[in-house]
């Protein structure tokens, strides 16, 4: 009943707008990024070198009316990041096609849209060229989802989003009758500091899913700081098996056009009864990121740094490497 709901307002909102457009004149702008890298190893386990292309977008945005816009956006990549072969094979496929509605405080837009959890965390983080937020690189949900999205901002300070979609995120079809929940609140009490408090509720008929998270950041003169914490319930919806971690991350402008950064991510997993170890130990662990980045022009950066990852498990060997990451936009 709910998305039957949904689609009706979002009709009978376009029927209202697109009446009183008479003097408005459409306009709309390409869509373009690439991100590529060039990186070696350092350990005996992984020394190679090799150069990659990790993500290329490709999309358009068009302003119909002044309420009126719809986004479509491509993704060149692979829809599997955990396969071994996933930096081999490439597929394209719609990372963001939705029509949005906006009008004064309020917002709403149906079709695959990106979740606002993500933009917040992804925008203060700012390297999603170089690395995911927390959430999106460790699974924890969907940076993007087929469903609907409504936004409300109460007043200059704060705002609330909520959300029905899917589940599958956006490089799968929807293949059953379950759908997640979400709801988020971000508050900006100063206007360097913000806070973002969010939930993801996957019901299902045996175990449900949930999502919690809680992230501030704070900005002021030219350093930001920034800590998240997540955590999830039932992971694939299986009873007790929960995972969590921290991400924090600083950036220090040194001049107009050069920065330092820094990031340490925290994944662990709980210890199931009866065993003696986290059920998902194999795949706990602790990352940094550090390196310095160079703005050449409004639409080029890059950056050079470090990354590793150092798991829990004693058998599994440590990785860590050396990249050279660039983005190009539009």
């Amino acid at each position: 009943m709910i998305r039957p709901i949904l689609l009706s307002i979002i009709l009978l909102i376009g029927v209202n707008s697109l009446y009183a457009q008479d003097d408005f004149t459409p306009e709309g702008k390409p869509i373009l990024r690439i991100y590529n890298n060039f990186h070696s190893g350092l350990t005996s386990s992984d020394n190679n070198s090799v150069f990659e292309i990790d993500r290329a977008y490709i999309g358009y945005n068009y302003k119909m009316s002044p309420d009126f816009s719809a986004v479509i956006l491509m993704d060149i990549g692979s829809p599997n990041d955990e396969s071994v072969y996933a930096m081999v094979k490439r597929y394209a496929y719609f990372k963001n096609a939705y029509v949005k509605y906006s009008k004064n405080n309020f917002s709403v837009s149906m079709g695959i849209v990106g979740m606002n959890h993500f933009k917040v965390q992804e925008k203060f983080w700012g390297y999603r060229y170089i690395s995911k937020s927390f959430s999106d690189k460790y699974k924890f949900g969907r940076s993007a989802d087929l469903g609907a999205i409504l936004a409300y901002e109460l007043n200059d300070n704060i705002s609330i989003d909520a959300a029905i979609v899917n589940g599958e995120g956006y490089s799968q079809l929807q293949t059953d009758s379950k759908f997640e929940y979400t709801f988020g609140t971000t508050v900006e009490l100063v206007e360097s500091l913000i806070l973002r408090a969010f939930m993801n509720y996957g019901p299902s008929a045996g175990e449900n899913k949930m999502v919690y998270a809680g992230f501030v950041g704070y900005r002021f003169s030219k350093l930001s700081i920034g800590a998240e914490y997540n955590h999830l319930a039932n992971n694939r919806y299986n009873l007790g098996q929960n995972q969590f971690g921290y991400s924090f991350y600083s950036t220090y402008r040194l001049k107009d056009t050069w920065k330092i950064f820094g990031r340490y991510d925290i994944l662990e997993s709980n210890i199931l009864e009866g065993t003696d170890t986290p059920w998902n130990l194999s795949r706990d662990g602790t990352s940094i990121i550090a390196g310095v980045e160079k703005q050449f022009h409004k639409n080029l950066r890059i950056s050079l740094n470090y990354q590793d990852w150092y798991s829990k498990a004693a058998n599994i060997a440590n990785d860590a490497y050396i990249y050279c990451n660039i983005e190009f936009k539009l």
